[in-house]
């Protein structure tokens, strides 16, 4: 029985097919269009009735409804039941009836629900097709939110008229009023909004409400401006009765790149004679042949003007331009930067505040000798703004750097590793307004290392892998400590990347000269599938005192403080990063530590630093300080994050925040809370409170399908 419908099934479809091919030249127009149905009659007067499972599809747009009358005369299709009609990017349009053209461009549906990309849902009394491109809706009811029954949406827009104009993506909306929980909150004569397709358009975005001890209640209202397909500009007034800020963005891509630019100008009662500003800009291009062109550029008119309106909290800003490029056997790189100094403490006068840095790198696989050849060239210069001959006030420096090393490395005895590397430098340096500096000074430095490692593997039943390998160095580089002023190497950092290095130095400013020496040992554990760790410990020895190493640097004596680093990732979700320089009582020099858990619905990351106090590093205080910042998932709609930085040595919190973020299908609404405690000349303790509200479903309002409510029955 089943079997026979099928087939009866089959036949009135192709009977259908044959219908349509059969009709005169002008039923004929439906040329490029399929009607597909259960039963097809064609009346006396040259009508097609189709009932039965009626799909029609023209051109990329399918209909679906039970019953179809095609009249030819008029050529238009009379649909009488519920329908469905499709368009080509997924938009769907359900009415109660329908009279439409037979290219299904042009009619009136009845009782329209029309949904756009899932999202954006507008019910009307009547629609309109016009030629395909507009859809015209009179007495309009538009939201993206979930309705359940009677109940009513989050928002919506009412309005007496909308027109969706598809080329344009743009919906038009006449004598509109937007509602929040079916309550009137604005009127407007005109209303137009992107449908949910459009990710780019000139318009208002969503305000944000700002509330901040210092400056008050205020609101920041967006206006985002395109600037063809590739620019765009953001002006975003924010007013408050303290200040009157406009805010700025400027973003632009190119074919080879990108850039962008944010600022502010404001006038507020905080500083009433100061017009105050800041400016901030990065850019990005690929030149071709592997060049690559970086700029940034970072100005502030004070310190406290971008802590306070949280733009941001830094207190030297740099600017720079660099050119680079990679490859597999060379390495070029320079750069032009400026530094400016916020800090009430230091002048910008007698700071190193213009530096340009050149360096050229490139290996080479000797033939006969083996091992790898590497030549390396450096040129450096800063300059400061005063002309003082003053040490450190006016002083003025350049240098170049040559480097010419060799470096092989064989297995010997089994496993053992044994390394050789041999190198000579030659160092120019030039120092001008100082008067207790040289002017001019060459050095050769001659060097040579061995280096013996002995890695030992293992591994267990569960599929763990496991290296021990200690490590030891031995080297000598010629020379004397250099005598020059120490402006670049202030801070030098031991860790387990250098722990086997001739220098430690961070530039080539000054060389470690004299026996060096190293030990150590390093042991890993690795398996994806529970945990992998491992953990480095080292010291560094030699015949004499380096004087240029900092009393924090961990390198100040011929013995060096112990190195102890250590990782820790666990498929838990948990991971720990750390890394000290320890006196033999194991009190801590220099400590920094890195914990953090992400999994599921939480997510936790916390960071401890500890520093001596160190004239020589600028720092005349110690250092201690740890944070935590986290967010949880509640459910689907809800999350949740904090975050607190906490002064050890104050024993006060220096920053706390936390906020709460609420999205569904149609709306996002985000409160957060910020504390400040720090307090300079500049810097007075603030808190800020921000509300925003997002509506989701259209343009660039963002998208809320992963968040979509469902209804209970």
């Amino acid at each position: 029985m089943n079997c026979t419908i099928h087939i009866l099934r089959i036949l009135a479809k192709s009977l259908l097919f044959v219908a349509i091919l059969s009709l005169p030249a002008r039923a004929q127009d439906v040329d490029a269009a399929l009607l597909v149905a259960d039963s097809v009659l064609i009346t006396e007067d040259e009508r097609l009735v189709a009932t039965g499972n009626v799909e029609a599809f023209y051109d990329g747009i399918r209909l679906f409804t039970d019953e179809i009358i095609y009249d030819q005369k008029r050529d238009e299709l009379i649909i009488k039941g519920p329908v469905q009609l499709t368009q080509k990017n997924g938009d769907v349009m359900i009415a109660d009836s329908a009279d439409l053209d037979s290219k299904l461009e042009n009619g009136i549906l009845r009782g329209a629900r029309y949904v756009l990309d899932q999202e954006l849902q507008i019910l009307s009394a009547q629609t309109d097709r016009v030629e395909g491109r507009h859809t015209v809706l009179r007495k309009v009811i538009a939201t993206s939110c979930q309705i359940c029954g009677t109940g009513i949406p989050i928002w919506q827009i009412r309005a007496d008229r909308a027109i969706h104009d598809r080329k344009e993506k743009q919906i038009y909306f006449r004598r509109a009023q937007f509602r929040l929980l079916g309550v009137p909150v604005l009127y407007l004569p005109t209303m137009r909004i992107p449908d949910p397709s459009l990710k780019r358009t000139t318009g208002f975005t969503i305000p944000k409400f700002v509330s901040n001890t210092v400056l008050g209640f205020g609101i920041k209202v967006p206006y985002f401006i395109t600037l063809g397909e590739h620019a765009d500009v953001t002006i975003t007034p924010y007013v408050s009765p303290v200040t009157n800020t406009i805010e700025l963005r400027f973003r632009k891509m190119f074919r080879l790149g990108y850039i962008e630019l944010n600022g502010a100008v404001s006038q507020d009662t905080v500083l009433p004679d100061v017009q105050r500003h800041y400016l901030t800009g990065f850019a990005r291009f690929d030149l071709g042949q592997g060049f690559k062109l970086d700029f940034d550029v970072e100005t502030a008119s004070d310190r406290g003007y971008r802590s306070l309106y949280g733009y941001s909290g830094k207190d030297r800003l740099g600017s720079g331009i660099t050119l680079y490029r990679v490859k597999r056997d060379v390495f070029f790189h320079a750069e032009l930067l400026n530094y400016e100094t916020l800090r009430y403490n230091e002048s910008n006068d007698t700071q190193p505040t213009l530096i340009g840095n050149i360096t050229y790198e490139r290996r080479y696989p000797p033939a006969r000798l083996g091992g790898e050849l590497r030549a390396a060239l450096a040129l450096h210069g800063h300059k400061r703004v005063s002309l003082s001959d003053i040490p450190e006030r006016g002083r003025d420096m350049a240098r170049i750097n040559f480097d010419l090393s060799w470096q092989d490395e064989w297995t010997v005895g089994g496993d053992m590793r044994f390394g050789l590397l041999t190198s000579l430098g030659v160092d120019s340096h030039t120092v001008v307004q100082d008067s207790e500096a040289r002017g001019r000074t060459v050095q050769t430095t001659p060097a040579i290392a061995l280096t013996l490692r002995y890695p030992l593997h293992s591994s267990s039943a569960d599929g763990s892998r496991y290296l021990a390998e200690p490590l030891a160095q031995i080297g000598w580089v010629g020379g004397s400590p250099s005598d020059l002023p120490n402006d670049e190497n202030i801070s030098t950092d031991f860790d387990e990347g250098n722990l086997l290095s001739l220098s430690r130095f961070p530039t080539k400013e000054r060389r470690e000269t004299g026996v060096i020496g190293a030990l150590g040992a390093r042991w890993e554990r690795f398996n994806p599938e529970t945990w992998s760790g491992g953990v480095t410990v080292g010291q560094v020895f030699r015949d004499t005192v380096d004087p240029a190493f900092s009393a924090s640097s961990g390198l100040e004596n011929q013995t060096s403080k112990t190195l102890l680093a250590m990782q820790y990732t666990a498929a838990w979700g948990g991971f720990l990063q750390a890394r000290g320089l320890f006196e033999r009582s194991f009190e801590p020099v220099k400590a920094e530590a890195r914990v953090g858990y992400a999994r599921n619905k939480l997510s936790v990351s916390g960071t401890y630093v500890q520093l001596d106090a160190d004239a020589d590093e600028s720092r005349t205080a110690s250092v201690a300080e740890w944070s935590l910042s986290g967010t949880y998932k509640i459910n689907k709609h809800w999350t949740t994050n904090a975050n607190v930085q906490y002064d050890l040595i104050k024993d006060r919190a220096a920053k706390t925040g936390g906020g709460l973020t609420y999205k569904n299908e149609c709306a996002t609404v985000g409160f957060g809370v910020i504390r400040s405690f720090a307090r300079s000349t500049t810097l007075v303790p603030a808190t800020t409170y921000e509300l925003s509200v997002s509506l989701l479903g259209f343009g660039t309002g963002g998208s809320g399908k992963s968040t979509r409510r469902t209804c209970r029955k």
